[in-house]
């Protein structure tokens, strides 16, 4: 190793960020506290990671596909039958829903961004 190799690593080191901070998109306080219910209330376990489906259908064309009111009735009301459980008793649920659908559309249509929100 020459005597400039210790220089050159820590020149190199230095422009290396320690870390990349994920994608960060700032949100309506609506559609933020949706997302922050809707990781609460863990949609991902049964819709995907990404909300695109997984055990239970796509999120994000359930909110493409249906009218605020149908959407909203599916979460607070469930579909027993296909293995959805219901949310009404669930004051999260019930106070996020009409945001959850704002979000799933939002991610749907392009307008909001898969990733981190933050408070507008």
């Amino acid at each position: 190793m020459t005597t400039r190799a210790p220089a050159l690593l820590l020149a190199l080191a230095l422009l290396v960020p320690l870390h990349v901070a994920a994608a960060e998109t700032s949100a309506d306080p609506a559609v933020y506290a949706a997302w922050r219910a809707i990781r609460q209330l863990d949609c991902a376990r049964c819709h995907g990671r990404d909300y695109t489906g997984s055990v239970g259908g796509s999120l994000l064309e359930s909110a493409r596909t249906r009218s605020r009111d149908e959407f909203v009735r599916l979460v607070l009301d469930g579909n027993p039958t296909r293995g959805m459980p219901p949310y009404r008793g669930i004051t999260l649920a019930v106070e996020n829903a009409d945001g959850m659908y704002a979000y799933f559309r939002g991610r749907a249509d392009g307008t909001v961004p898969a990733g981190t929100l933050v408070r507008e």
